[in-house]
């Protein structure tokens, strides 16, 4: 059975991209799921510039082989023959067992493939990848099909930014694109262009062929504020909407679909709130035992968030 892909992206970095996905990969593995070490789940840390999934799982860089990271996998590929289960295929075994990190009890049952910091695949091309799928998109394509034929249920991407190659690539393999932003006009100008160049034709950013993409405004400030006459975050909410328009417009039968769950609703319903805590120091709400009223609300909206990945 081919494994559902799912790639958390924003346009820009700063949208909080990989904390969204170390908070909402855990509801998605604990409440709809539910992998084994049969049938597990593959996350990937596709921003080999930064690797924020491996910082934030606490996998330090000099414990990542060289021969054992995903930079590995994008210049050489995977080995795509069935060989009975993950231990012995010889690349797959290296995959990190973190399901207790995504505070799942079945440690085995979820799988890392780390990025290792300052190992880059190629300087002149990693942020050269414009014109669709290349070199680094098949030899990924290689690893998500040795994960499906040895029985992996779902591969996350946590991807890079913006036209980078390895967005590119994550973007391409992706059945489901996680498309987060932050409300300021310089986000949501940017990710609108990207999204308006994503037209399902072979000189796409990202390819042709069918793509659902859940817009995720993310890291939305609570305070009320008024700037040159006009009140915030009111203001934002109807620019973001506005200009969305637009492109989430579509015939039924183009083959990308949206869903605009997240943009439902106003003031804390809107998205996915600011936290200050996270200002300061990421966090995992799900695995805190003490929560405030605030990481309680955000803590449903991730939830949710959840809910819409798995069930879209």
């Amino acid at each position: 059975m081919p494994a559902n892909v799912i790639s958390y992206f924003s346009y820009k970095g700063g949208a909080g991209r990989s904390t969204l996905a170390y908070n909402t990969i855990p509801l998605m593995i604990n409440e709809h799921i539910h992998p084994t070490k049969e049938h597990p789940v593959v996350v990937v840390d596709m921003d080999i510039d930064s690797c924020g999934m491996s910082y934030l799982l606490g996998i330090p860089a000099k414990d990542i082989r060289g021969d054992a990271c995903v930079q590995h996998i994008l210049k050489e590929g995977c080995d795509t023959r069935v060989a009975g289960c993950i231990q012995d295929h010889a690349f797959l075994k290296h995959l990190i067992p973190v399901g207790n990190k995504f505070n799942y009890a079945d440690n085995d049952a979820v799988l890392f493939l780390p990025a290792k910091d300052n190992k880059n695949i190629n300087q002149d091309t990693v942020y050269g990848n414009y014109e669709g799928p290349g070199p680094f998109t098949e030899c990924m394509r290689s690893f998500i099909d040795a994960c499906e034929n040895h029985g992996v249920s779902t591969v996350i991407l946590d991807s890079a930014v913006g036209y980078q190659a390895t967005a590119n690539v994550s973007n391409t393999l992706a059945d489901t694109i996680v498309c987060c932003m932050r409300p300021t006009k310089q986000f949501v100008d940017g990710t609108v262009r990207y999204l308006e160049s994503l037209d399902s034709d072979e000189d796409s950013p990202i390819g042709g062929g069918e793509k659902r993409i859940i817009i995720v405004p993310n890291v939305i400030p609570q305070t009320q504020m008024s700037i040159d006459g006009l009140e915030y975050p009111s203001t934002a909410i109807s620019y973001f909407r506005s200009l969305l328009s637009d492109v989430l417009d579509r015939d039924e039968d183009d083959d990308i679909q949206y869903a605009i769950d997240m943009m439902e609703g106003n003031g804390v319903d809107f998205g996915i709130p600011a936290l200050p805590s996270f200002m300061w120091r990421e966090g995992q709400l799900c695995s805190m035992t003490k929560l405030d009223e605030d990481e309680q609300h955000v803590l449903v909206r991730y939830r949710k968030l959840a809910g819409v990945i798995c069930d879209f």
